[in-house]
């Protein structure tokens, strides 16, 4: 049997910028209104860490994944997606009723979204009640061994990259008519900014655990490992494009650095030790309504790309 594959790797939602879509945001300001202030936020604040088991898995680092996984992942994206995303009638019943997306008789699709209201309503409500994902990417994260010095160990990330994301198809199978969802990660540090990031242990016993599991996995003369990316968050905003290739903008908390080979989490950074989120595409800053920085002179510049 075909086993469904992901949307990867990474599904570039650049495609879907040139698109006719609308965000799930507040209504952007009017032209004429005066330019950003000094004091107005151009960047989303990062939440405080949860643990790890408030948030519910999303497991896509799975090289190839049976038809039940896959279908359980099309329900979590979908209520991801749906979770702040406001009400809409047909693009609800079109993401949740089968039958809804394969009628083309737009009065025979009216009469079976009628028919499911109360369904639609009880699975958007459910959608509304869960924010907090731990999406988990193939991804990697180079982890390196304990330094003294530092008192922790060095993380580097693979990728900050806002253009790529991760997702699913709405339907099973080899072909795909329907669109899919996918993850924008927003607040990977900058790789090229210096940024080192350092995950301080809270103590011996941890430091030792953590550094056995990766000596364990070091080649002779290896100075570190690579583990899966994790990603700890919750989604800020929704873009949906015409062509329902939908984009769910993924505000990140931490980000877990995941063994290949166990499945076991290893260490999280999060918080402060990640920095304050930098927005790198302006499609990204649009869908979450947020100015663009202030430059010397009072003008709103930017050199984002487009995305």
């Amino acid at each position: 049997m075909t086993r469904p594959s992901l949307l990867c790797s990474l599904f570039a939602v650049a495609v879907l910028a040139g698109c006719s879509h609308h965000e799930s945001t507040a209504a952007q300001p009017d032209a004429t209104t005066a330019a950003t202030t000094s004091d107005t936020p151009t960047e989303p604040d990062r939440r405080a860490p949860k643990p790890l088991e408030a948030y519910e898995l999303i497991n896509l680092s799975q090289a190839s994944i049976p038809e039940p996984i896959y279908l359980g992942l099309i329900r979590q994206f979908r209520a991801a997606y749906w979770s702040v995303t406001p009400k809409d009638a047909d693009r609800l019943a079109f993401d949740y009723l089968p039958e809804y997306r394969a009628e083309t008789d737009s009065f025979k699709r009216a009469d079976i979204a009628r028919l499911h209201a109360s369904e639609l309503d009880q699975a958007y409500g459910d959608a509304q009640q869960r924010h907090d994902y731990a999406v988990r990417t193939q991804s990697l994260i180079q982890v390196f061994p304990y330094d003294a010095a530092t008192g922790g160990f060095k993380v580097l990330f693979s990728t900050d990259d806002e253009r790529s994301a991760v997702g699913v198809f709405r339907d099973v199978g080899n072909r795909h008519p329907y669109g899919a969802w996918s993850f924008r990660f927003v607040g990977i540090p900058r790789v090229a900014s210096g940024h080192e990031a350092i995950y301080k242990p809270r103590d011996e016993t941890e430091a030792r655990a953590i550094e056995a599991a990766l000596a364990a996995q070091r080649d002779a003369g290896q100075g570190s490992i690579n583990a899966y990316a994790q990603y700890e968050g919750h989604a800020l905003a929704t873009m949906a494009s015409a062509s329902r290739d939908d984009t769910i903008f993924f505000g990140i908390d931490a980000i877990t650095a995941v063994d290949r080979k166990t499945g076991k989490p290893l260490l999280t950074i999060g918080g402060k030790a990640l920095g304050p989120i930098d927005i790198k595409c302006s499609t990204t800053r649009k869908a979450l309504n947020l100015p663009e920085p202030v430059r010397p002179g009072g003008f709103a510049m930017s050199s984002e790309s487009p995305c």
